[in-house]
């Protein structure tokens, strides 16, 4: 979707396409981003991204620490650069920031330059930054703790606490009491951890690199939530001194004492419950003979909120490949992909670190790339594509290969600018950027692998991933019934059509569509798939219902279910009655949902089945075009009236004045009393369409069949 599929040749360690910045707050199809990895990213509430810094290349091919803002339109396919600069201070350097008073927004206020920062939007669509590894007021690099709010409609930066400047390495924290919004408690400075908002609108924030309460920097495991509202932070989880190893306990049950290991680079994601989710990254872990301070990981943990507990959910709890504890290579477990498409308990991605993460509007998360290891104990660039559903706690292997092509990975099949195609798949990397459209469908940008040519380096490609539809929802569960079951189909995405069979055969966009509940009277089984524009069709739900009636009732069908009628005509269809498990009650029959004037009629309006199914003939009667126009107007019968008086007087010639007088009075009469309603020279009107309810009712037991009536 833009852009360089290439990294052009450039005579420093670190390449990268610089970036092309336009006008500062101007939005061109020309702009775009320069080459970059660990950059923080947002979504506004418009559905827009944002991005901002990371270490990459300014606009004249330095490399280092950016600080610049930028605004991708999802409508336009256009970038803005918002704030920051564009260029910095040299190889290897970053821009200082500009703090201004704490607490108040300032247009020459932005964040010195930094890697790997942590990012939310709150409920309001303001975007928060924290910390990351960057240059601070005074331009002295280190692990930064302080916090930023920019609001969108202004434009404008405002530092929101912790210090502008860096005590050390990093900037100690301070924890307070577990579990407390305590005042003054806040994390230290730290870089490369991970993010999620809560349905609260509450920030959480867990590991990364970076100092702890002793001002020791190394990997931590400490979660934090920051509630907006009071702005105050409350350590949550974990400990205060980093380098902790992860306490398991029993896998899928949570406990007071589990938590994760110290690490960094993981990937995180919230639920539709709430809960916090977890996988991999680089930190402390066993190891066949010893211990890791830097192992891959892919253990998966849940964190609740509600319980404030850890609960180990899948993935390794020690390392099982053969690593530098004898061989040199790295350490990591393995993954387990088995078959494409096909979601299983015993799929688990490979041990790794910096992949992006998605959420579909189904509450699944995606994950893809990174840096570790596939299937076979070879490490590098990842660009397998994963799905994991967390009301199963299953991963299915979703695309890309399942093992490492070389160290660099993977080169990236770029195929034609803006067309989707089948074999098209980005190149393998680490920390890019990722962002899930309103239209559910993934963008992901640079981070570091190798290009088209396989050439390594900082990236700035942006891409997009069509993921497929939420899968339908069957408001009943499959099984065995007594009674006549009624099924809804609905669909996570609000804008996809449903398609659906109950014949055994499985649905196309060639299927009926689901526009209303089902009804299940006899034994069948329900297909159904969502498609959405710009989505792909979604895999099938179903469910197979066995029906066996133990009371007596009736099945109501009709055919045919369609009828159009022309004005000052009529139409027919067949009402049947089929009783079931010998009913044998009398069934009176009616209609709602008519056009106004367009009358129904049964023939006869009940019938009693005894043994057989038994029929009523409906009718449905449309009036004249010219009564349907003035709705009942008696101006026609007046203007008769007029006319015959008119000619009763014309005997006498001396009287065709006041027949004249006679035509005004009652032609004048009846335009007043239908005005509005008498169209001497109409079009001829638009077909109208309406859904005719026949309701069939005996005694407490009723059922409905509905008619699509078009009137011309």
């Amino acid at each position: 979707m833009g852009g360089s599929d290439v990294i052009p040749p450039i005579a420093i360690a670190d390449p990268g396409p610089p970036g092309v910045y336009g006008t500062l707050g101007v939005a061109n199809a020309k702009n775009v981003p320069g080459g970059r990895y660990y950059a923080a990213s947002w979504t506004d509430k418009q559905g827009n991204f944002w991005l901002f810094g990371g270490a990459g290349e300014d606009a004249v091919e330095n490399f280092g620490s950016l600080n610049d803002l930028w605004e991708f339109n999802v409508t336009t396919r256009e970038w803005t650069w918002m704030s920051g600069s564009s260029t910095l201070p040299g190889y290897n350097g970053g821009q200082p920031g500009v703090y201004g008073q704490m607490g108040t927004p300032g247009v020459n206020n932005t964040p010195g330059g930094r890697t790997g920062a942590f990012a939310w939007a709150d409920q309001q669509g303001n975007l928060w930054l924290f910390g990351g590894a960057g240059v601070d007021a005074a331009g002295r690099a280190g692990e930064l703790n302080d916090l930023w709010e920019y609001n969108i409609a202004s434009g404008e930066w405002t530092w929101m606490s912790g210090s502008s400047t860096v005590g050390g390495p990093g900037s100690a924290g301070v924890y307070g009491m577990l579990g407390s919004l305590t005042s003054g408690s806040y994390p230290g400075g730290r870089s490369f951890g991970v993010t999620s908002t809560d349905q609260q609108g509450n920030f959480w924030m867990l590991g990364g690199y970076g100092a702890d309460a002793q001002a020791q920097v190394g990997e931590l495991n400490d979660l934090w939530k920051f509630v907006p509202s009071t702005r105050q932070w409350a350590w949550m989880s974990g400990s205060s001194t980093g380098g902790s190893y992860g306490v398991y306990g029993q896998l899928y049950k949570p406990a007071s004492g589990n938590t994760p290991s110290a690490r960094d680079s993981s990937a995180a994601w919230v639920d539709a419950t709430g809960n916090l989710w977890l996988f991999g990254g680089i930190g402390y872990a066993s190891i066949p003979g010893g211990e890791s301070n830097n192992a891959f990981l892919n253990d998966l943990w849940e964190f609740s909120p509600t319980l404030n507990e850890w609960a180990w959910m899948g993935g390794s709890n020690q390392v099982t490949n053969n690593c530098h504890a004898t061989n040199g290579s790295p350490c990591g477990s393995l993954g387990v992909n088995g078959s494409l498409g096909v979601p299983s308990a015993a799929n688990i991605p490979g041990a790794r670190f910096s992949p992006v993460v998605w959420l579909d509007s189904g509450g699944n998360a995606w994950l893809m790339g990174g840096e570790g290891f596939g299937a076979t104990d070879t490490a590098g660039f990842l660009n397998d594509l994963w799905e994991f559903n967390p009301a199963t706690n299953e991963w299915a292997w979703m695309g890309g290969p399942s093992t490492v092509n070389g160290n660099n990975g993977e080169s990236g099949v770029y195929g034609t600018l803006g067309v989707a195609g089948a074999g098209n798949i980005p190149g393998g990397r680490y920390s890019a950027a990722g962002w899930t459209g309103t239209d559910d469908n993934f963008w992901l940008m640079g981070g570091f692998g190798p290009d088209a040519n396989g050439a390594g380096g900082y990236l700035n490609d942006l891409w997009e991933y069509q993921a497929a539809a939420p899968e339908p929802t069957l408001s009943v569960p499959a099984g065995t019934y007594t009674s006549v079951q009624t099924v809804a189909l609905s669909d996570a995405n609000s804008a996809a059509t449903i398609y659906f069979t109950t014949n055994g055969t499985a649905p196309t966009t060639s299927s009926a569509v689901y526009t209303a509940p089902i009804t299940v009277s006899t034994s069948e089984t329900i297909e159904a798939i969502a498609v959405a524009s710009g989505s792909a069709p979604s895999a099938a739900s179903s469910a197979s219902y066995v029906i066996n009636l133990t009371s007596p009732t009736f099945l109501l069908t009709m055919l045919p279910n369609t009828l159009t009628v022309d004005a000052g005509g009529s139409g027919v269809s067949t009402v049947t009655v089929t009783p079931q498990n010998g009913f044998n009650s009398t069934v009176s029959l009616a209609c709602s949902g008519l056009p106004s004037g367009v009358t129904c009629s049964f023939s006869p309006v009940a019938v009693t089945p005894s043994g057989s199914a038994v029929t009523s003939q409906l009718t449905i009667a449309v009036p004249t075009q010219a009564q349907l126009q003035r709705r009942g107007s008696p101006w026609v019968p007046d203007s008769t009236l007029a006319l015959a008086a008119c000619l009763l007087v014309l005997r006498r010639r001396q009287n065709w004045r006041l027949c004249a007088v006679l035509l005004v009075a009652f032609l004048g009469a009846g335009f007043l009393s239908g005005c509005g309603q008498v169209l001497l020279f109409s079009a001829p009107p638009t077909p109208e369409t309406s859904t005719v309810t026949v309701t069939a009712t005996s005694e407490t037991m009723q059922q409905t069949t509905r008619l699509t009536l078009t009137v011309n």
